[in-house]
């Protein structure tokens, strides 16, 4: 998520759309699994309202999980808000672990922004387990995530964050 501000970041006019990409991480506790750290990648399209700071967009994540063994976390979604202040709702998997199956599910995230840095509470809600699995899923998963992004616009190309 990036604010609109004046001059910086310089991110184009009100109500242009607006791609951030940037660095994810996050600390996981999970009800059928061990604590799980996680860090990756992040992008964002997000559109502001004109002389407005309602936002809307749309948000992909990709994650390592440092598990036994590693593997992939991933999540796409929506999210929106107002000004700092917002929240993504995303369908996200993870991939299987030594004594986990494959989870699928749905997270929220509410979370605080400023203009390149972001930091939010991760509430995810696994669906029911796949038919035949011979393990558990990774079950509820409260955690902390936070990021830096960092705007890409095509109206704002050649100039930079000051």
């Amino acid at each position: 998520m990036v604010v609109p501000g004046e001059g910086w970041p310089n991110v184009g006019r009100p109500g242009d759309p607006v791609v951030s990409v940037g660095g994810l991480f996050s600390y996981a506790g999970r009800e059928n699994a061990d604590d799980a750290v996680g860090a990756g990648v992040e992008g964002s399209l997000a559109w502001y309202g004109q002389r407005s700071f309602v936002w809307i967009g749309a948000v992909a994540q990709a994650q390592i999980v440092a598990d036994r063994p590693v593997h992939e976390r991933l999540a796409l979604g929506f999210q929106g808000g107002f000004g700092p202040v917002g929240a993504e709702l995303s369908m996200y998997t993870e991939g299987a672990g030594r004594s986990n199956a494959r989870t699928y599910g749905a997270q929220i995230v509410p979370f605080i922004a400023i203009p390149i840095a972001y930091a939010g509470f991760r509430l995810a809600l696994p669906f029911d387990g796949a038919a035949g699995a011979t393990m558990p899923s990774y079950g509820t998963e409260y955690g902390l995530v936070i990021g830096l992004k960092f705007p890409i616009n095509p109206r704002a190309a050649g100039h930079s964050l000051h």
